[in-house]
């Protein structure tokens, strides 16, 4: 049974005086009752907010996947009221994508598949092995941050579960407090990633990708104002977050399908990076005005430099997340 509406005689929301006819406030659109939401409203509202045509967010939908390039085109002729915030589509987009990899990625590290893998040959133990051969350490020399016999004495105590040494005891059995503060501090980390488990540590780098990627925005955007010198720096930084939302979307797509079928996935990644690859061509030709070659050339050198620039980040930012793990 339908819940009867409790009218006001002023709107809660903005205090316009109001009719007992009236629906909705005639001055700032909100229903006229005083009724506590349901749950399902506010699903309801959120929903017709964001997704109805009449919306931002329903208006920006048909050009961002059908004509890819016309919103940025838009936005650097000074439409900007017209279609979504593209900082709000980018985080609304990067939120549901990083949690669908994260979840993709917890299934790849329990499989030793992560970003980080295990390199010792006993799948059984999940302890991230530093050094594989223990009967090579002897040739190693005393070295800074540590030595072959201090290595051994990590491994061997981080990984003897039924003793389950504590940080603080394994540092003490390398004096570790007597060594220089850097030399210390990496140990630390060390015995810390030692002790750990490889599903905690690559969970733990993939935690701080998002973070990583959102960095990167303006670097491709910097990227783009090299090859196409003529625009303004902000044009280049909304191409660059709408650039990004749509490939967020399209490996959305894929992780999900990895959780349904990994199989599948491997055969379909190369059809979701011909999408990226394909849209990105029409949105350079559609953005400045170029020829098809023209933009298949541009996409494919800014690509390979920002393929390059990607990779290089995540190897530092993998080693800054291990520093302060």
């Amino acid at each position: 049974m339908k819940k009867q509406k409790r009218k006001t005689e002023n709107c809660l929301n903005c205090g316009f005086p109001l009719k007992s006819t009236f629906e909705y406030c005639p001055q700032c659109g909100q229903e006229n009752t005083d009724n506590q939401i349901s749950f399902g409203k506010l699903i309801k509202d959120f929903l017709a907010n964001y997704f109805s045509l009449d919306s931002r967010f329903g208006r920006s939908i048909r050009p961002f996947f059908l004509k890819p390039g016309t919103l940025t085109r838009e936005f650097m002729e000074g439409k900007r009221v017209k279609y979504a915030n593209p900082i709000r589509l980018y985080l609304v987009v990067s939120l549901i994508h990083f949690f669908f990899f994260s979840i993709n990625m917890d299934g790849k590290s329990d499989k030793n598949q992560g970003i980080i893998k295990q390199s010792t040959p006993d799948s059984t133990n999940n302890t991230p092995t530093i050094v594989t051969e223990t009967e090579d350490l002897d040739s190693l020399d005393t070295s800074w941050p540590i030595s072959g016999s201090e290595w051994k004495i990590i491994n061997r105590m981080a990984r003897d579960k039924a003793a389950d040494y504590s940080i603080e005891q394994i540092e003490d059995s390398i004096h570790n407090e007597q060594k220089p503060f850097a030399a210390a501090y990496i140990n630390r980390q060390i015995i810390k990633l030692t002790k750990s488990d490889m599903p905690t540590i690559n969970r733990y780098i993939v935690k701080n990708i998002p973070i990583l990627m959102f960095f990167l925005l303006p670097v491709y955007a910097l990227l783009l104002k090299v090859f196409f010198r003529k625009g303004l720096y902000i044009n280049h930084i909304i191409h660059s977050l709408h650039l990004h939302s749509f490939a967020f979307i399209a490996l959305t797509f894929l992780w999900i399908l990895g959780l349904i079928s990994p199989s599948w996935a491997d055969t379909m990644d190369i059809v979701f990076l011909l999408a990226i690859m394909g849209y990105l061509v029409i949105s350079f030709k559609n953005t400045y005005q170029l020829g098809y070659m023209t933009a298949i050339y541009k996409v494919l050198l800014s690509g390979f430099l920002y393929t390059i620039i990607m990779g290089l980040s995540l190897f530092f930012g993998v080693v800054i997340s291990l520093l302060f793990y």
